[in-house]
C-alpha cells in the first residue's frame, strides 16, 4: 500500500530501480487530491515502509 500520515491511501502498481537516476522509482494509484508534486508519502516494499515523494513525469531531466 501507499501511506500518508499512517493512513492507507493507494496502491503501488509498478516499481523498479532506475540506473539513470541512481534510485528506485514507482507508479501508484492515488486520490487526485494527493497527487501534488512534492507530496510526501511512504510505500510498502517487501514488508518495509519506505519514504517516497510525488514527482512530475518524466522522472529525469531532458538534455
Amino acid at each position: 500500500p501507499v501511506w500518508i500520515d499512517d493512513q492507507p491511501v493507494g496502491q503501488v502498481t509498478s516499481g523498479s530501480y532506475s540506473p539513470s537516476l541512481g534510485k528506485s522509482i514507482g507508479l501508484t494509484y492515488l486520490p487526485v487530491e494527493r497527487t501534488a508534486p512534492g507530496g510526501r508519502l511512504s510505500v510498502d516494499v517487501r514488508g518495509k515502509r519506505l519514504a517516497a515523494q510525488v514527482v512530475e513525469t518524466p522522472f529525469y531531466r531532458r538534455k
